[in-house]
């Protein structure tokens, strides 16, 4: 968060992973203006790819009470370089640790009320190494065809937004992707 544009404002809760700021703002214009901000540490998401598949997740997400289909994804440890975040995130989650990691693209997820910033990796020679799930999550690893991906975003079968961004921007740029990466 670029702390020269904010004034007033006071911590209300300061957690684990994330806090809530509430108070006034400086806008570019110079005006005070009342927002109540979530300061998150930022996170990744990776498009894993294994033969033309997609290494997803069905997660149970407790804070809308369903299963998600989902990419994999992770917070950023303090200091934590993106890439090895990544590379841990993707082991931890799905058991695959990747010999190759591409970085794509960066996102706000919800600049409105939050400072979280998502950086999004491609994820290539996949190797099964084990996997070290945090104990709160529910997860199963599953893999969806390259091919199917786009009637599962058309019939709303992926909900989560980062899932729907990743996968979109990677199916929309995947030839200039390939290119620029020299992938095969």
């Amino acid at each position: 968060m670029n702390r020269k544009s904010k004034s007033k404002i006071e911590y209300v809760f300061k957690g684990r992973r994330i806090n809530l700021i509430k108070g006034y703002f400086k806008s570019p214009d110079g005006r005070l203006v009342y927002r109540e901000v979530v300061e998150h540490p930022g996170s990744i998401v990776i498009i894993p790819i294994k033969n033309s598949k997609i290494i997803m997740l069905k997660q149970y997400r407790h804070a809308v009470g369903e299963w998600l289909y989902e990419l994999p994804a992770g917070t950023l440890e303090e200091n934590e370089d993106t890439a090895e975040c990544a590379r841990r995130e993707l082991i931890e989650e799905t058991g695959y640790n990747a010999r190759e990691i591409i970085k794509l693209f960066g996102m706000y997820l919800s600049p409105g009320y939050s400072t979280e910033y998502m950086h999004v990796y491609l994820a290539r020679n996949l190797e099964y190494v084990g996997m070290k799930p945090e104990t709160s999550e529910v997860i199963n690893v599953i893999e969806v065809d390259l091919n199917d991906i786009n009637k599962w975003l058309l019939n709303g079968r992926i909900k989560d937004a980062k899932t729907i961004a990743s996968l979109l921007y990677f199916k929309t740029f995947k030839s200039e992707i390939e290119k620029k990466n020299k992938i095969a």
